[in-house]
C-alpha cells in the first residue's frame, strides 16, 4: 500500500507538471476493488493473524483518506480459510486496538485469526483461500512453512566453551532462505545478600544475515567466535557494578528463520539507499496484492563449560558470584 501510495503521488506531481494549463483534470478513475493480503505463518505462534483490507480512492489528499478505517477495510466479513493435507482452518475477525499511529489508520484494526497451534504441518504447503461472496472473488496464495527449534548443531551439542576459538555451526533446513542467529546469555542479578531484589536479565549478540543458496536444506551455516570475544561482549553490555551480585545462567541460541516468498518480499521493497522511484511490485496473492509467507523462531539451551564458568567469575567490574540457584 506504501508503494500504490508513492506511485499516486508520483502521478499526481507528473500531471501539475506537465498540463499546468489545464483547469478540468479528473484525477479519480473507476473504482476497482483490490484485495490486500498480509500473513506471515509461523508454525510456533499459537495464533496465526492475516490482515485483509481493499485498496481505495480519495478525491482529497490520500493520506487522510488512508487514516479512515473504513476507507481501507471491507465493511462486511469475508470467507477466510486455510488448507494443510486434510485439515481447513477457519479464520474469524477480531479488532485490535493497539495498533502503532502510522500511515493507516490507527490504533484501532481489524483482522482474521484462528488458533494454529499444532495444525500447520511442515511436510504439507499451506493453502490460503479468501472469497469475497459480495462480489464474486476469489483470492488464494500458496505457502511452505519449517520450523527453526529443529536445527540440528555440529557445535555447540551440549556445552558452550569460550576458552578458545569456536564456531556455532548448524544446518539449514528445507523451505527456509533466511537465517539470523542470536547469542543470548541470561544472568540474574540482585542486592548483596537480598533475594526481594532480584532481576532476572539477559543480552543479546547478533550475527550477520545470512541468505542461502536455494531452499532445498543441508547448507552448513558457521558463526565464528574468537576467545575471549564472548567476555569483551559482557563487559560491553553490562554495567560494571560494586553493590550487586550477579549469577550466570545458560546460553540462548535462537534462530530467526524465513522463506524464499518473505526475502523475495522484503528484497523488492527495499527502498533504501536508492533513487528509483516506480520499482516493481511483488506478490505471491492470486487475484489480489501483498505476501503470504512462512517464517520461524526457534532456541535452544546450553551450559557454558566448567573452564567458562570459572572464567566469567574472574571478569573485573561485573561481580558474577555463581551460577544461577535453583528455587
Amino acid at each position: 500500500m506504501q508503494k500504490t501510495i508513492r506511485k499516486i503521488l508520483i502521478s499526481l506531481i507528473s500531471i501539475f507538471i506537465f498540463t499546468t494549463c489545464s483547469k478540468d483534470i479528473n484525477l479519480i478513475a473507476d473504482y476497482e476493488d483490490t484485495t490486500i493480503v498480509y500473513c506471515i505463518l509461523n508454525p510456533n505462534d499459537s495464533i496465526t493473524y492475516i490482515r485483509v483490507q481493499k485498496g481505495f480512492l480519495a478525491e482529497g489528499a490520500i493520506l487522510d483518506a488512508a487514516l479512515i478505517q473504513d476507507s481501507i477495510e471491507y465493511p462486511y466479513k469475508l470467507d477466510v480459510k486455510m488448507k494443510t493435507g486434510s485439515q481447513v482452518i477457519t479464520f474469524d475477525t477480531v479488532t485490535l486496538f493497539e495498533k502503532e499511529n502510522g500511515i493507516f489508520s490507527a490504533p484501532k484494526t481489524k483482522v482474521y485469526y484462528a488458533v494454529t497451534k499444532d495444525l500447520l504441518d511442515i511436510n504439507k504447503s499451506v493453502s490460503l483461500e479468501i472469497n469475497n461472496h459480495k462480489q464474486n472473488k476469489f483470492i488464494n496464495s500458496t505457502t511452505s512453512i519449517h520450523n527453526s527449534n529443529t536445527i540440528e548443531y555440529a557445535y555447540p551439542q551440549y556445552n558452550i566453551d569460550f576458552e578458545d576459538d569456536h564456531s556455532i555451526e548448524f544446518t539449514t533446513q528445507k523451505n527456509a532462505r533466511i537465517y539470523d542467529l542470536t547469542l543470548r546469555f541470561h544472568y540474574m542479578q540482585q542486592n548483596a545478600g537480598d533475594t526481594s531484589t532480584r532481576e532476572y536479565l539477559h543480552i543479546d549478540w547478533g550475527f550477520p544475515r545470512t541468505i542461502t543458496i536455494d531452499i532445498l536444506g543441508g547448507e552448513t551455516i558457521q558463526h565464528f567466535i574468537p576467545a575471549e570475544r564472548f567476555y569483551t561482549f559482557l563487559t560491553n553490555q553490562i554495567e560494571e557494578t560494586q553493590t550487586k551480585e550477579r549469577y550466570y545462567g545458560q546460553i540462548e541460541l535462537i534462530i530467526s528463520s524465513a522463506d524464499n516468498i518473505l526475502n523475495t518480499y522484503l528484497i523488492a521493497n527495499n527502498l533504501e539507499n536508492t533513487i528509483v522511484l516506480d520499482k516493481p511490485e511483488f506478490t505471491n496473492i492470486n487475484n489480489g496484492l501483498g505476501v503470504f509467507a512462512a517464517r520461524s523462531n526457534g532456541s535452544r539451551f546450553f551450559n557454558m563449560s566448567l573452564y567458562s564458568k570459572f572464567h566469567i567469575k574472574r571478569v573485573p567490574g561485573l561481580n558474577f558470584v555463581d551460577g544461577i540457584p535453583e528455587d
